[in-house]
């Protein structure tokens, strides 16, 4: 018994200060957001940062493009990643199976750098004045830098998109595969006993088996992509930006009267994030019943 608890046992002191700092950071943000300095000012606690950002414009827009481009970004990345691990399959299935799980870590690489140096990468490969268009001109494709398409610092977000897609793909791949490693050779075999073929295994079988993990993969990459930092700061615009860089700059504003405002946003953030966590709890939960 003790060696069943032991990994949890050492594991434990790390979770634990993880939870209490970000419990602890969560309330400061709350107090402050309500314009008190310490717990101990509650008494000044206030709404009005809350209402002034409601009735903000540029609130508003901030939010709704962080939206979108969370949404589309894991979109993207689940059918491409989903994409990959039914390219993996076809190839643990078939005659070239050994080079399956060297694939699978070529394809994890990319999660060994963060998410500064993709948005430096973005910026030397696909900027104006990057190495794409650089080539474009000396092969006469185009006759000026400024006839290559912006695609970062864009308003619609595509450099942002590709940046997330790029890099929550691997992410994906790594939550699917053990999927796949779940299937037997007996599988196939019964499956052609039937009269199908691998493609319908995996259409009736196996994609129902990743439904679970995909849902998961989802729900994190979005968070993330919705709270994310470097990524919106380095490749979006001035106007609008995403709710991240808002609340930075608002933030670092020398008007310190200004910053329970950042807080106030921050806040709206997490609740965002902690609400779509219970939709897709109680949707998961519901969905378990209903099998039972």
């Amino acid at each position: 018994m003790s060696q069943k608890i032991r990994p949890y046992l050492l594991v434990f002191p790390a979770i634990m200060l993880t939870i209490i700092l970000f419990i602890c950071g969560l309330i400061q943000g709350i107090i402050q957001s309500l314009g008190a300095s310490s717990i101990y000012n509650i008494g000044d606690a206030t709404l009005s940062y809350y209402k002034e950002i409601f009735k903000s414009t540029e609130f508003w827009m901030s939010f709704f493009i962080t939206i979108k481009i969370a949404v589309i970004s894991t979109i993207i990345s689940a059918l491409a990643g989903t994409f990959i691990v039914y390219l993996l399959y076809i190839i643990k299935t078939g005659v070239f199976y050994k080079f399956a799980s060297r694939l699978k870590l070529l394809i994890q690489i990319p999660m060994l750098f963060s998410y500064l140096v993709y948005s430096y990468i973005m910026l030397l490969i696909f900027n104006r004045s990057g190495w794409i268009s650089s080539i474009f001109l000396k092969l006469g494709i185009i006759n000026s830098i400024d006839e290559f398409p912006i695609i970062v610092n864009d308003e619609f977000g595509i450099g942002i998109i590709l940046t997330y897609v790029l890099k929550t793909t691997p992410f994906i791949v790594l939550m699917l595969y053990p999927v796949i490693l779940k299937v037997e050779s007996n599988w196939l075999e019964l499956t052609y006993m039937l009269g199908g073929n691998r493609n319908e295994l995996f259409k009736k079988v196996i994609l129902k088996m990743l439904i679970n993990p995909l849902k998961i993969s989802c729900f994190i990459i979005f968070s993330y992509t919705f709270a994310e930092f470097e990524i919106p700061f380095l490749l979006g615009v001035t106007y609008p930006k995403m709710i991240s860089v808002y609340s930075y700059q608002i933030y670092m504003n020398s008007d310190l009267t200004q910053r329970p405002k950042a807080f106030a946003i921050n806040v709206v953030a997490v609740l965002v994030i902690t609400g779509m966590g219970y939709i897709f709890n109680r949707l998961s939960m519901q969905k378990w019943r209903n099998i039972k």
